[in-house]
């Protein structure tokens, strides 16, 4: 019997710990790295977020999106191949949804960098050009049509 309790009060002890790990974990801005990505240097990272395909102009990107998520108390995004990850692409898209602008960059044929804004009818609309043309977009896309 005082194995029983022995067991028993084991398994309780080590429950109230792991609960109280998870009860101070803190996700108030724990990570303040501050990234300065080279929006022109195009190295694709592909990764699946909440079963989206997410493209990443590099692993620079994807980093600083990662410490967003970890500030978030949401598990980092992992990398995995494009063939995996198109998998995810958004094959349709409703009607409904807000607007949104979001900025690409890229070198132009004469090694010019240049910047463009494009306007998609809901995020959803814009994971999928993302996704099916290989083209990440910069930062986090702003509500409503591009200024």
């Amino acid at each position: 019997m005082d194995l029983y309790k022995s067991s028993l009060l084991v398994v309780l002890l080590c429950g109230f710990f792991h609960l109280s790990l998870a009860q101070i974990r803190d996700c108030s801005g724990a990570c303040t790295l501050q990234f300065r990505c080279d929006p022109y240097a195009k190295n694709l990272i592909w990764a699946v977020s909440g079963g989206v395909c997410r493209v990443f102009q590099s692993s620079c990107f994807l980093g600083s999106h990662n410490c967003l998520r970890e500030n978030q108390c949401l598990q980092p995004l992992v990398p995995t191949n494009q063939d995996k990850c198109m998998a995810h692409c958004p094959s349709s898209c409703s009607s409904s949804g807000l607007q949104v602008c979001a900025s690409f960059s890229y070198v132009d044929t004469n090694g010019v960098k240049r910047d463009r804004q494009m306007v998609f009818q809901s995020r959803c609309h814009l994971n999928q050009y993302a996704c099916q043309n290989s083209n990440a977009y910069i930062g986090d896309p702003s509500n409503g049509s591009c200024s």
